[in-house]
Order: C-alpha cells, then structure tokens, then sequence
C-alpha cells in the first residue's frame, strides 16, 4: 500500500469503507452507485485517473469521521484562508487539509480521530458555518457528510474539465483563483507529503469546541443600537476613518458622506459589506421596527 493511500486512511476512511461510483446521467450532473467495500485497488485506480471514487462518509450505523467544507468559487479563497486559520488559532483544533477541487473552489478536508454521531458532526458544522461563514450563501458552500454522505476522493480526475482535484499547501492557496485544478496529475508522493503532518481531532478536543461553537454569542442579548445612539454616531463630514472602538473599518461610510436621519446612517451601515457582521446586525435590529412599522400601515 502505497503511503498516499496510507495517509488517506489514516485521516479519513471509515473501517470498512464503502464507495460510490460516479458517472454523468442525461442532465449533466452526477449520479452515484454504491459500489461495495472500498479497496486499496480501487483507490490505486482513482488515484490514476481511471475512475472516479466517491467516498460514503457516514457508516451504516450513522457514524463518520471525515468533515469536508467545500467553497464552490474560487474567488472566496480568502474565506478559506480565514476559516483554515480560524479552527486553529480560536478553537485550537488541527489543521484541515486544503484541496483544490479540479473544476471551482476549495474544500477543507477535517479528520476525526474516532467516528461520531452524524448528529453531533452536523451540529459542528452548522455553528461552524454560522460562526464562520455567515457572509457566504449557502448555495456556494457544501457542508460534508449531509444528506447525500458522499464526497469525491481527492486527488482525482474531474469528469467534466479533465483537470486534477489536488491537496494543496495552504500558503500557495491564492495562486488557485483563477484555475482551481491541475492540468496534469499531481505527485503523489507530494500528495503523501501534503497530508503526512496532519492530525486527526480528537474527541474530547472535537467536543470542546462544539461547545465553544454553540456557547451564546456576544451579539445574543446585546441591545440594539437606538436612534440616539446612531445619531451620536453620525459621521457628518467624515475625513479620517471612524474611530475603530466603536466597531467601524473604514469604509463607504467615510470620507464625503453626511448623514441627516440616523436611519439612513443605520441603513448605510446595514448595507455595507466591509462593516463587521456583528455591527451590520446590530443595525438591522434597531431598524427592523421602524420597517415593521410601516409595512402594518401598508396593510
């Protein structure tokens, strides 16, 4: 066995892992076939490019040990960046690993170090997301194992563009914007290197930060911001940026701006994507009863 196929289950198959087959039906999308026990033949085939393996993350039993997060567009690499730094340095957990997806994107690859309650994971992933991803539609995310349970074994083939899906160094991420593939199949020795210093999450550790990642938030209970303290807040000519205690980057609400009602100021603020969320919440709330309100006279 060689050692890419050693640190691939190492990291991320199930005892006796099952594997689906893909293929494209009529429509164009893919369609899957279970195939059986997933054998180090049939991951020496995928790994050549002759076929595709789709790997059953969730056990007949209801348990899985592979969290996979995908970013179906390339240009939200800097959420990536955010998000593999993240679990690291807040919830001190080991680094995912990160791959390039052979047609768009990215997916952060997290192992387990023991299989857990599919229950339990999709919770983590779920506060993960709200914690971490909430700017980003769902539409362009994928959060692994879900209904479907299936996610297609990198590195492999792409059966639309040809192109190679690939572990990746996470330092080199940037360079994958514009083409999130690889033309040629990558080293898998490379492969084998690019995986062999990660760690798998322990259960206890996996647990704590489920924790942290549910505990109430700074923003649960936090009042919203009132018409007077908005208009306290008004940059009436704004020539240097807004003084970043109060919450604010500088942005589109800076320099040539004035605001003459505190709810456009709100508005402004609730609009504006470089704002912090916590902040673009926050004025949300103080504005939704003054929406509400009108909407009833509406009616």
């Amino acid at each position: 066995m060689n050692k890419l196929i050693s640190a691939l289950q190492r990291l991320y198959f199930l005892q006796d892992q099952q594997w689906h087959s893909q293929s494209l039906n009529d429509g164009g999308d893919l369609a899957y076939a279970a195939e059986g026990p997933l054998t180090p033949a049939i991951v020496t085939k995928s790994l050549a490019g002759e076929l595709t393996v789709g790997l059953n993350l969730v056990s007949p039993t209801g348990m899985a040990r592979a969290m996979v997060v995908s970013f179906a567009r390339a240009t939200d690499w800097e959420q990536v960046a955010n998000l593999y730094q993240a679990v690291q340095d807040e919830l001190d957990l080991p680094a995912p690993a990160v791959s390039v997806s052979g047609r768009k994107g990215y997916s952060l690859w997290f192992s387990l170090a023991e299989a857990l309650p599919l229950a339990q994971i999709q919770a983590f992933l779920a506060a993960l997301r709200l914690k971490y991803l909430a700017d980003i539609p769902l539409a362009h995310l994928e959060l692994q194992p879900d209904a479907l349970a299936i996610k297609t074994l990198a590195p492999a083939r792409h059966n639309t563009t040809g192109k190679w899906s690939a572990f990746i160094d996470p330092s080199m991420g940037s360079m994958f914007i514009v083409e999130p593939g690889l033309e040629m199949a990558p080293i898998l020795d490379r492969q084998a290197g690019m995986l062999a210093g990660l760690k798998s999450i322990k259960t206890a550790n996996f647990q704590r930060a489920l924790s942290i990642l549910q505990a109430p938030s700074e923003l649960d209970g936090e009042p919203a911001l009132t018409l007077a303290e908005a208009a306290a807040r008004l940059p009436t000519k704004v020539s240097r940026p807004p003084d970043l205690a109060d919450g604010y980057r500088y942005s589109k609400l800076g320099e040539g701006n004035t605001y003459a009602d505190p709810r456009d100021f709100l508005l402004a603020v609730m609009n504006d994507s470089s704002v912090g969320v916590k902040q673009r919440i926050k004025a949300a709330k103080a504005l939704l009863p003054y929406f509400v309100s009108t909407a009833s006279k509406d009616e």
